[in-house]
C-alpha cells in the first residue's frame, strides 16, 4: 500500500468488507462459497462426474454419477480436501461425503 494512504488512516477495502461480512455472520458462508466454486479445479478431471451439493458441519456432500466414479473420488479424497481448503485459505472442509446420483444437474 502506498505510504500516503497509511498516513491518513485509510484502510484497504478488503479489510472493511471482511469485517462487515463477519459482523453480519456471513464470513463462513463466503468461505463455503469459495470452496464450492473451487470444486472443478480441486477435483480435476474427476469433477465432470461429480457435483458439490452442500456443505454441512465441515462435510462437503458430493453427488456422484456412478459407483465407479465414487471409488475414483474416494482414492483422491484427501488431496481434493487439501486443495479445497487451500483455496479457501483455511480449513473449511474436513471430509467429503459421496452421494449416489445417476443423473447430475
Amino acid at each position: 500500500m502506498p505510504e500516503l494512504c497509511r498516513d491518513k488512516g485509510v484502510e484497504p477495502l478488503q479489510n472493511l468488507l471482511e469485517a462487515a461480512l463477519a459482523e453480519l455472520g456471513l464470513a463462513e458462508k463466503l468461505l463455503e462459497t469459495r470452496v464450492l466454486l473451487a470444486w472443478e479445479e480441486a477435483a480435476g478431471p474427476l469433477a465432470c462426474r461429480a457435483r458439490p451439493v452442500k456443505i454441512r458441519q465441515g462435510k462437503l456432500e458430493v453427488a456422484v454419477a456412478s459407483p465407479v466414479w465414487r471409488m475414483q473420488l474416494n482414492f483422491a479424497k484427501q488431496e481434493i480436501v487439501a486443495r479445497l481448503n487451500a483455496r479457501a485459505g483455511k480449513e473449511v472442509i474436513g471430509e467429503l461425503v459421496f452421494l449416489n446420483r445417476s443423473k447430475l444437474k
